[in-house]
């Protein structure tokens, strides 16, 4: 049997990217993020990505109904951003993109626009929203090439 090296330094992260949507998954992966940038001292950036999917087609093709629903994401990201900090959080940006996939927006844009070195989702999301990011935590964690975390709200029995 071959030997074990298990002298391995936990990685301190520096740069810290979470997706955060309207569920308790986006919630639970917001709340472990602020935990481990806290921990780390690393700076923590809140990503909320707009699929156009998450629109009915009227609203999609209603230029009114897509900048309101921007305006939304984009307060619910200072009420992030506002959270983070009084949880301790002292580095904290926000992100706003929009886009077909939020896996992939995350993954191949934000995260190496960042330099992100931990990604962390929730393991699925409310109904329509990141088309249920169970598929999405998957591509996250498939095909990020830094570390992950996918964050399961876990309800009390």
């Amino acid at each position: 049997m071959t030997n074990l090296n298990l002298d391995i330094e936990p990685t301190q992260f520096k740069n810290i990217l979470v997706g955060v949507d309207e569920s308790e998954q986006g919630y639970t992966a917001l709340a472990h993020a602020i935990h481990q940038a806290s921990e780390d001292d690393a700076k923590l950036s809140i990503v909320s990505v707009l699929e156009m999917g998450d629109l009915s087609t009227i609203d999609a093709l209603r230029l009114e109904s897509v900048v309101a629903k921007r305006n939304e994401i984009q307060a619910n990201l200072e009420k992030y951003k506002a959270y983070a900090i009084a949880k301790g959080a002292d580095n904290v940006e926000t992100y706003f993109a929009d886009g077909a996939k939020a896996g992939e927006i995350i993954v191949k844009e934000i995260a190496p626009k960042i330099s992100a070195d931990l990604i962390i989702v929730g393991a699925h999301s409310k109904k329509g929203f990141w088309g249920t990011l169970g598929s999405q935590a998957a591509y996250v964690a498939r095909n990020a090439a830094v570390s992950s975390m996918i964050a399961r709200h876990q309800t009390q029995a």
